[in-house]
């Protein structure tokens, strides 16, 4: 039903996709790293990771013009991350007894606080009134001079479709309107793509950010690859995008994201799975009785120092010398994203680019012919990166709590992480960016060498 809208393909050909990443990058947060580097105030990118990935998934969801607009309205968007981490602190009775803690709710024993139960009823209410603006927006036909400023609601109105026609009698007639009903329905589905599409993608980008701006020399490395592209991410070019092949020609930009994934997986927790009812072997294990739970983890997997040689250290440049049929077995282990029928359905849009042997090569002689598998157009993980990555670099303010939380998903502990962005100026003879000092009043600007 809703495969096809996170599809390489359709996202790959979407026009909805480019106007609202150009619109989110270069409208959204660029301005504001830009305010803060001219005023050299630190930015808590945890929190502003988790505004830019929410109006992402939300434009794709709903629309822009019709999304959650987190960047620009901080106060609703600190209203909505107090619910949301409010109430993911009691996750575990909801996602493992949620039988037994349905039932003593029905007796008056309360295993969460009740005001857990009023965060919830805030959020949903919350993706209600954006489901009904969605709605409200497909009856009117979206003119090609209004794309910057408004796209069609990808997924609300592929689920629509597809709900009304479920819910429609043939001898009634196609119903043109979403029902009450219907209207329910999608706002149940649509409020877990945001949980998971928001969260997961809020977490990559802090970790990979605390990551990068202790390592100013994968910085380079990176600015170094991101100058290639034509046209860059610079601001000066806000106007426009680079093709996704262009980005996706980048190994570096990819190592930097599959080793952030690797060692800080967003969902590091267990996977669980029942056995099936006769005994089955699982792995090579002993056969295992029916009924019986088991789980994997992207920790653990991602830590098997067998496979992935000094695990414990995030080291980009492990991801560029893959070869075919020699070394393939860390991308046999990586599971960031799990799989199977149970693999998270919106990577396509998360991220740009499927790591196979082929793309590893940092060598290749034709960018357009290395990268295979799960292409994306504008997916947010690689372009909100090389977007930063070209404007500025970064260096760590205050990383108190860093650590992740040892739960299901794995968001520092310490909800925070506060950094400083400097500007580069424009490119050099060879191609390099530097630091931009800003002079009192912004009048101008000088390279550090050329300071009297």
């Amino acid at each position: 039903m809703l495969s096809n809208v996170y599809s390489k393909t359709y996202v790959q050909s979407s026009r909805d996709g480019f106007w609202l990443f150009r619109s989110i990058l270069f409208d959204r947060l660029m301005p504001v790293l830009e305010s803060a580097a001219q005023s050299d105030s630190p930015v808590d990118v945890h929190e502003l990771n988790y505004a830019t990935t929410m109006d992402f998934i939300s434009c794709w969801l709903f629309g822009l013009g019709n999304d959650s607009n987190f960047i620009r309205d901080v106060e609703t968007r600190r209203k909505y991350l107090g619910w949301h981490f409010g109430r993911s602190e009691h996750y575990f009775w909801f996602a493992e007894m949620p039988t037994l803690t349905q039932w003593l709710q029905n007796i008056g024993i309360h295993l969460c606080p009740k005001w857990v139960d009023e965060a919830n009823g805030e959020m949903q209410a919350y993706l209600l009134q954006l489901c009904r603006c969605a709605n409200q927006s497909m009856q009117t036909e979206i003119a090609e001079t209004e794309r910057a400023q408004r796209t069609r609601p990808v997924v609300y109105s592929q689920l629509a479709d597809s709900l009304k026609a479920s819910f429609t009698n043939p001898e009634e007639g196609e119903k043109k309107q979403v029902s009450e009903e219907i209207e329910l329905h999608i706002a149940s589905e649509l409020l877990d793509h945001v949980i998971a599409g928001m969260d997961t993608s809020a977490i990559t980008l802090t970790y990979l950010l605390w990551e990068m701006s202790q390592h100013p020399e994968h910085q380079l490395a990176l600015r170094k690859d991101l100058g290639k592209l034509s046209p860059t991410l610079v601001l000066e070019n806000s106007h426009t995008l680079p093709s996704a092949r262009a980005v996706d020609a980048l190994p570096y930009l990819q190592s930097v994201i599959m080793e952030t994934l690797r060692l800080h997986p967003a969902i590091p927790g267990p996977q669980p799975r029942i056995t099936p009812p006769t005994p089955t072997s699982i792995a090579g294990s002993p056969p295992l009785p029916g009924g019986v739970r088991v789980s994997a983890q992207a920790y653990s997997l991602h830590r098997n120092k067998e496979v992935y040689g000094k695990a414990d250290e995030w080291q980009p440049k492990r991801w560029l010398y893959i070869e075919p049929g020699k070394n393939e077995e860390p991308l046999r282990w990586f599971w960031a994203f799990g799989s199977g029928g149970r693999g998270c359905i919106g990577k396509n849009f998360a991220m740009q680019g499927k790591l196979t042997p082929q793309t590893c090569q940092p060598h290749a002689a034709q960018p357009s012919s290395i990268w295979s598998g799960s292409l994306t157009n504008h997916p947010e993980l690689k372009f909100v990166v090389a977007a930063i990555y070209s404007n500025f670099t970064t260096t760590i303010v205050d990383d108190a709590g860093i650590e992740q939380v040892d739960g299901y998903t794995g968001p520092p502990a310490g909800n925070q992480l506060k950094l400083k962005f400097t500007r580069l100026v424009s490119e050099g003879p060879e191609g390099d960016r530097r630091p931009r000092i800003y002079l009192p009043g912004d009048l101008g600007y000088v390279a550090p060498e050329d300071q009297s």
